[in-house]
């Protein structure tokens, strides 16, 4: 199988690292494109779209046997996907992997993540993808995580190539102490909370516990009890008929005084 393997922490990063040889060895043919440096928070962006702008592009030797060489671009992770699945590469990849991220990507604040963002701008593109995360440093386990990863593209491969976009989320154990796989809805907040503070020029950004309830059921929720835990991203273009017509009626009266037409 072809794969893109991305990421939001840059092209060489020992998550990507650990993901690309678990893959080698199962071989899967890779291609790698990703950020030239961390790009954690940028969700689904893209960076300049101006027409003309430049994007810088390094090569980059991964660490693997046999070397692997990546490309490394000066822009936020969904553009390295949009770059590699416009051809710019070689041949359009089958999956699209972003990871393995260096802190769990869990709860609402999703959408914030790069490592995410990656994997829902190659949905949208119309590939099937993957975001798969591990815990932060010191404790992070990319090995177990890498292993879990392999496996869940024995799944895709095996059940036709589904156009779904996974949120995988894998505990700080060995495979071993791994206590099974939960399917999982999004925790209202993440593993942290922000805490911004204004200075003279300049805003202090600070980590902290997130202390508010999980729930049972979350993402949140099975990471601490050593389970897996897998979140189904909906498409972006699944839209609530429902609340729209209200909205479009709503405009309709205000602005044209007709009653609306829903379009399909």
């Amino acid at each position: 199988m072809r794969i893109l393997l991305t990421n939001d922490d840059g092209v060489g990063e020992r998550g990507m690292v650990a993901l690309a040889q678990v893959l080698i060895d199962a071989g899967h043919d890779l291609v790698v494109v990703g950020p030239t440096s961390e790009r954690s928070g940028s969700g689904t962006a893209v960076g300049p779209i101006e027409h003309g702008a430049i994007i810088p592009m390094e090569k980059r030797a991964l660490d693997t046997s046999p070397p692997l060489e990546g490309y490394a671009l000066d822009a936020p992770p969904a553009m390295a996907v949009i770059a590699a699945l416009s051809g710019l590469f070689g041949p359009r990849p089958d999956l699209v992997i972003s990871g393995i991220n260096a802190g769990h990507n869990v709860g609402r604040s999703i959408l914030f993540s790069g490592t995410v963002g990656a994997a829902v701008s190659a949905a949208m593109l119309g590939i099937p993808s993957i975001a798969i995360s591990s815990g932060f440093a010191p404790d992070h386990r990319f090995d177990t995580a890498a292993h879990v990863a392999a496996a869940v593209v024995e799944w895709f491969d095996a059940n036709g190539m589904p156009r779904i976009c996974v949120n995988v989320n894998v505990p700080d154990v060995d495979l071993d102490d791994i206590e099974g796989c939960r399917v999982t809805h999004l925790a209202p907040h993440g593993m942290f909370a922000i805490d911004l503070s204004l200075e003279t020029d300049a805003l202090t950004l600070r980590r902290k516990p997130a202390r508010r309830r999980l729930g049972g059921g979350t993402d949140i929720d099975a990471i601490t009890g050593n389970s897996i835990a897998i979140s189904a991203l909906r498409p972006l273009d699944s839209i609530d008929d429902e609340a729209c017509s209200g909205l479009a009626e709503h405009l309709s009266g205000a602005y044209l005084g007709a009653s609306s037409t829903r379009t399909h």
